[in-house]
C-alpha cells in the first residue's frame, strides 16, 4: 500500500487502455470512409486490441477479488458490481440506438442495412432481447445493432465464470486459470473459422482465453513484482515492440485472420506483465493526464463509436443520395474491395476522422460522468449492503470521489 493506505494503480495500464480503444475506433472508422493515408498492417489487425481488454480486465479481477470470493454474499457483491461496471452504459447506449434507427425507419428514407425487421438482419427485434440480456456473443445471432458489444456479453458471463472457478479451485487458480486459457485457444484454433476475430459466434470463447491469461499474468505479477526490472525503459520498449510486430502478422485484415493470432493472449500478457511495474520512461508518459482522462473514458470511447459511426455513414448517405451524388464507392483495401465513403481527398479524410475521434472522445467524456459513475457507485453501495447482511435493503452511502473510474490495483508488500 501506498502512504496513508492508498491503493497502488497502475496508471500506465489505464491508458494503454484508452489508447486501444481509440485504436478500435479508427479501425471500424476505416472500415466505413476511405482513409487510404492510414492503411497499415496493424490498424488492418487492430480488432485484436478487443483481446487487450479481455487480458488487461483478467489482470484487474484478479488483483481486486481473488481473496474476496469466499461466501455466497461475496459472489453476490461481485456480480453486483460487475453488472454495474457492463450493464448501465451499454443498455443507455442500445436505447439511444434503438430510438435512432427507429425514428430514421419511421422517416422512411434510409438504405436497405438500417431497415428494422422482425427475426434477421442487424436491426431486428429478436437481435435486440439477445443483446439487452448481453446474449450477443454466444452465436445466438450473428453481429447487430452495437457490433462492439458482443465483447460486453461476453465479459459478463466470464465474470460469472471467473467467480465460479476461485470458489471451486481454492489455492489452484493459477493452474485452472492457465487450463482454461488453453483450452479455449485450442477450441478457437479447431472450430472458430475467423480465429481471433470471432465475435457474435465463439466471442465468449474468445474472451476466456484472454481473460484467464490475465489471471494467469496477474499470479505472475505477484510473485516477480518484489524483483528489479533492470532497463525497464528498454523492456517496455520492446513490449511495444513485440505487440506492434505480432498485430501486423497476425493476419491481413478482418477477413483473412492468421491462425498465429490466437497468440493475442500470450502477448498481451507479457505487455500487461511489463507495464504494471511502470518502471520505465513509456509509463512515465503514459502517466500523463491526457493519457490517464483516456483510460478513464475508454469503455464509454467504445461502446458509444459505433452508433456515432452507424450515423455519419447514414449521415453521408443521406448527403450522396439528396445531392445525386455517389459518395459510397468500392475501395481496395488491403487487396480486397470494400464499400466506403469518399469524402473528397486525404486531407478531408483526416479532418473527417480527426473531428469523428474528437466527438466520440466528448460524448465518452459526457457518458463517463452521467452514466458510468453514478450507476457503478450505485451497484457498488448496492453490493455494500448486500454484502454486509443489512436487515433493510437501504443503500449505504456513496465511497467514490470525484468520478474516478475503477482502478487497476494491486497490494504492495
Amino acid at each position: 500500500m501506498k502512504a496513508g493506505g492508498t491503493p497502488e494503480r497502475f496508471e500506465a495500464l489505464d491508458s494503454w487502455r484508452g489508447i486501444c480503444a481509440l485504436a478500435v475506433v479508427i479501425y471500424h472508422f476505416g472500415y466505413s470512409v476511405d482513409i487510404e493515408f492510414m492503411q497499415s498492417a496493424v490498424l488492418y489487425n487492430a480488432y485484436l486490441f478487443v483481446d487487450f481488454f479481455f487480458v488487461l480486465s483478467g489482470f484487474v479481477v484478479c488483483h481486486a477479488y481473488r481473496d474476496r470470493l469466499g461466501s455466497r454474499r461475496q459472489l453476490g457483491g461481485f456480480l453486483l458490481r460487475r453488472i454495474g461496471r457492463l450493464w448501465p452504459l451499454h443498455l443507455v447506449v442500445l436505447f439511444a440506438l434503438m430510438l435512432a434507427v427507429t425514428l430514421i425507419n419511421v422517416a422512411g428514407y434510409h438504405p436497405d442495412r438500417l431497415m428494422i425487421h422482425e427475426g434477421q438482419g442487424n436491426y431486428s427485434l429478436h437481435a435486440l432481447l439477445l443483446n439487452v440480456a448481453l446474449l450477443n456473443s454466444m452465436g445466438f445471432y450473428g453481429i447487430s445493432w452495437n457490433g462492439p458489444a458482443w465483447s460486453i456479453g461476453a465479459e459478463f458471463y466470464t465474470y460469472a465464470l471467473f467467480a465460479v472457478v476461485v470458489v471451486l479451485s481454492g489455492r489452484r487458480l493459477l493452474p485452472a486459470a492457465l487450463a482454461i486459457s488453453l483450452a479455449a485457444i485450442g477450441a478457437i484454433v479447431l472450430f472458430a473459422p475467423s480465429y481471433m476475430n470471432s465475435t457474435a459466434d465463439y466471442g465468449f470463447i474468445r474472451c476466456l482465453a484472454g481473460f484467464f491469461a490475465g489471471v494467469v499474468a496477474s499470479h505472475l505479477h505477484q510473485r516477480l513484482r518484489g524483483l528489479p526490472l533492470p532497463g525497464a525503459t528498454l523492456w517496455e520498449l520492446a513490449a511495444v515492440a513485440l505487440a506492434g510486430f505480432f498485430i501486423a502478422k497476425a493476419g491481413e485484415g478482418a477477413n483473412r485472420v492468421g491462425v498465429q493470432s490466437v497468440l493475442a493472449p500470450a502477448v498481451f500478457a507479457l505487455a500487461v506483465l511489463v507495464f504494471a511495474r511502470e518502471g520505465g520512461l513509456v509509463s512515465k508518459a503514459l502517466r500523463l493526464r491526457p493519457w490517464r482522462a483516456l483510460g478513464q473514458w475508454s469503455f464509454s470511447i467504445y461502446l458509444i463509436h459505433m452508433p456515432l459511426l452507424i450515423l455519419l455513414s447514414y449521415g453521408l448517405w443521406l448527403i450522396g443520395d439528396l445531392s445525386g451524388t455517389v459518395l459510397r464507392a468500392p475501395v481496395l483495401v488491403n487487396g480486397r474491395e470494400a464499400q466506403l465513403y469518399e469524402v473528397g481527398g486525404p486531407l478531408a479524410s483526416a479532418a473527417l476522422l480527426a473531428a469523428f475521434a474528437l466527438a466520440v472522445i466528448a460524448l465518452a467524456a459526457l457518458s463517463f460522468r452521467l452514466v458510468e459513475v453514478p450507476w457503478r457507485d450505485y451497484f457498488a453501495r448496492l453490493a455494500r449492503t448486500y454484502e454486509a447482511r443489512g436487515r433493510s435493503f437501504r443503500l449505504l452511502p456513496a465511497r467514490s470521489v470525484g468520478g474516478r473510474p475503477e482502478a487497476v490495483r494491486a497490494r504492495s508488500r
